[in-house]
């Protein structure tokens, strides 16, 4: 594979969400930047400093797409470096080395990142600083670069990819046209490949007693039956005598009216699923006719699908070997054994 360094144009599949009303040509920075390996499919979110280090700043977002190698210093600790073309001599801002730290190393022209202990005592010079959730991502990235780049007799090549995160704008009040448009460009951006918001899930996400398991477990069932929910009314759609009207009413009532499914399941950490169905439930006051309703409700269901066949794909299933079915023999001998265990406690206990 040839990897250029320099600047190339983003794929079709990653393209981020629009504003529904005002297709703008250049979408505002929330000032973060995306580092992505490809290999474990693994990325992780990066805040800049802009203020603190501007000059440093605008050059990397210069270097932005950026296709380069990743690799690991074998002195001072656990580092991970990109390669870049940039030659800075300008404004530095020097800081103690820390976990999280992103920073500048002019004389190598390489973007560092520090994911653990260090072992060297000068200041770096920092401008960017990765987001406390995602600690755990680079931390499991940086273990990956050191397994495959320096314990190995066979070095591998891997590709680091740095790319700006673009605000998504999008406002919840737009006709169902607009509406549909902002859903299927999440469809097409979680189609193929993972979510962050599972990767995170998975690693830093929600769950009481630091767990995840529980966490997809509730995602596994309320995403497959919003998915059936909204093809059921896909169903009712088809019936002549149910007028466009009722059928708002109902999709209301049945995804947000007593239990706002879109809600929870943000709150179980797709954070993208309030934002799309409100969006999804405003916009059925602008249809006109059954067939736009049909249009709109496909939409969302087929994301909401989607995302339930992500989580189904990542679903720990292999701990079901824990609960084999026994078969009526094996349990006629098991209650055999209990019986004879408890006939054995009575005698003891009368002696």
């Amino acid at each position: 594979m040839r990897l250029d360094f320099a600047p190339h144009v983003a794929p079709n599949n990653d393209r981020v969400l629009r504003r529904a009303t005002i297709k703008e040509p250049q979408m505002p920075h929330s000032g973060e930047i995306r580092f992505q390996i490809p290999g474990p499919d693994l990325s992780f979110r990066a805040k800049l400093l802009t203020d603190e280090n501007p000059d440093v700043v605008q050059q990397v977002l210069a270097q932005l797409p950026l296709q380069s190698l990743v690799g690991h210093v074998v002195v001072s600790g656990q580092v991970i470096w990109i390669p870049t073309r940039i030659v800075h001599i300008g404004h530095s801002h020097m800081v103690q080395r820390h976990p999280g730290a992103v920073y500048f190393d002019a004389p190598r022209q390489t973007i560092c990142l520090i994911y653990g202990r260090t072992t060297e005592s000068g200041e770096v010079n920092k401008f960017g600083e990765v987001i406390g959730s995602d600690l755990p991502i680079l931390q499991k990235l940086g273990e990956f670069v050191y397994e495959q780049t320096i314990t190995h007799p066979h070095r591998n090549i891997l590709e680091m990819n740095v790319d700006r995160i673009i605000t998504p704008v999008t406002k919840l009040e737009c006709n169902w046209r607009e509406a549909k448009e902002v859903i299927e460009e999440e469809i097409d951006r979680v189609w193929l490949k993972e979510p962050e918001d599972i990767q995170k899930i998975r690693w830093s996400g929600p769950g009481t007693g630091d767990q995840s398991f529980s966490v997809l477990d509730h995602l596994e069932a309320y995403l497959m039956l919003i998915g059936a929910d909204m093809y059921s009314l896909l169903k009712i759609s088809q019936h002549e005598n149910v007028e466009l009207l009722t059928l708002e009413h109902i999709s209301r009532e049945f995804l947000a009216g007593t239990f706002n499914v879109f809600e929870f399941i943000t709150d179980l950490g797709l954070t993208k699923m309030d934002h799309l169905g409100q969006m999804y439930l405003n916009a059925l006051k602008t249809l006109t006719t059954k067939e736009e309703y049909v249009e709109l409700t496909g939409a969302m269901m087929t994301y909401v699908s989607r995302m339930h066949r992500w989580i189904h794909h990542i679903f720990p299933w292999d701990m079901g070997v824990d609960f084999l079915h026994h078969k009526p023999g094996e349990v006629l001998s098991l209650a055999k054994e209990a019986a004879a265990a408890s006939f054995m406690t009575t005698v003891q206990s009368r002696h």
